[in-house]
């Protein structure tokens, strides 16, 4: 089992039903790791589960408790004459019973959950607002693109006006040109723009993918 070189090093007293989902509960948690499981029933589930996971199982909960080091060990036995051995072994504060343990994560994992569905919901007005304001963008640039199309089949009919026109047709081309130069320049900044859309929507994908991970 992979831990972090400060975790918390626990013992766990009890290999039945707690015992087992005292184990699920930190086996794959990196800032603890499990010393031992002791029982005396060595046919106890928690036993077997310990033995895959690579823990070391005791059937003498006695030489377990003088033998490792422990910050903490944890009781699911439910029974006074295995907590008071336990306090003697490693003092009151070192030992914490199975079902106060559950209820705690209980309560955490409420919290946490209902902490996610908030962000959840936080981030899906955000993914919509930005969804909405990407479409109103989009139309408006739509609409930008094609006047600024017109606009330069404008100043080429316009050019070509100009030149039948000779001598004074010049100054009316000079304009015709500036128009198809303005309506270039456009399109250029819409194509930017698009372009800009275009990782807006990316992003939006993105914090969707999030979300469904969030819950």
């Amino acid at each position: 089992m992979a831990t972090s070189e400060h975790s918390k090093k626990i013992g766990i007293m009890g290999a039945g039903k707690e015992g087992c989902e005292i184990l699920e509960l930190f086996s794959h948690n990196k800032s603890v790791e499990i010393l031992f499981v002791a029982d005396p029933d060595s046919a106890a589930p928690g036993m077997a589960m310990a033995k895959k996971l690579g823990i070391k199982t005791l059937t003498k909960p006695e030489v377990a408790l003088k033998n490792f080091k422990t910050d903490l060990v944890i009781d699911c036995t439910g029974s006074p004459e295995s907590q008071h051995m336990i306090a003697d072994a490693v003092g009151a504060a070192g030992v914490i019973l199975a079902p106060l343990m559950l209820t705690l994560h209980k309560i955490f994992s409420e919290q946490r959950g209902q902490a996610n569905h908030q962000v959840f919901s936080d981030l899906a007005s955000v993914r919509q607002e930005i969804d909405r304001n990407t479409r109103d963008v989009s139309k408006t640039l739509h609409g930008i693109e094609k006047i600024s199309n017109e606009l330069e089949v404008l100043a080429i009919n316009a050019g070509i006006q100009a030149s039948r026109a000779g001598e004074f047709g010049k100054g009316f081309a000079v304009v015709a040109g500036e128009v198809k130069s303005t309506a270039r320049v456009a399109r250029d900044l819409a194509g930017d723009i698009d372009r800009v859309i275009s990782e807006i929507s990316a992003m939006s994908k993105r914090i969707d993918q999030s979300l469904k991970k969030v819950l």
